[in-house]
């Protein structure tokens, strides 16, 4: 199985985290959240790629400044899509403190602030929560 690469961006904020909620027009399961990421475009950055991401899946703007390099390492795990295809993700993830905007739903995301207490409640991708509980400082 091939893997691909992709970047996350994580922004917590007050005991929250920032999930987008797939839906009908994502290739991710109807529901099931994640941080905003998504793959690497061919001659895009890895910072370049988390800025349009975040963008697109949250309407939120950030720039390359913005994006600290996170501290641990690229999480890798089979995530299964729709149509019973499992892919294998490399997901490099971008902690952010600084942003502008205002939260916009996508035809494939919609945003939401997710009480960081409350994670196990969620339908989340593999990764999500151990990538937030290795940055929340509470």
């Amino acid at each position: 199985m091939e893997t691909i690469p992709a970047v996350a961006v994580l922004i917590i904020k007050d005991h929250k985290v920032l999930l987008v909620k797939h839906g009908e027009a994502s290739g991710h399961i109807n529901g099931v959240y994640g941080l905003p990421a998504g793959r690497l475009q061919k001659g895009e950055t890895e910072k370049a790629s988390a800025v349009r991401e975040l963008s697109e899946e949250t309407g939120l703007v950030i720039l390359e400044d913005d994006l600290i390099e996170y501290h641990s390492n690229v999480f890798t795990a089979e995530v299964k899509r729709k149509g019973e295809k499992t892919e294998l993700y490399a997901m490099k993830v971008f902690v952010c403190h600084t942003f502008r905007g205002k939260l916009q739903s996508s035809d494939e995301t919609e945003p939401e602030w997710v009480e960081i207490a409350r994670l196990d409640e969620y339908d989340l991708l593999p990764n999500v929560k151990d990538a937030v509980m290795r940055e929340v400082k509470w």
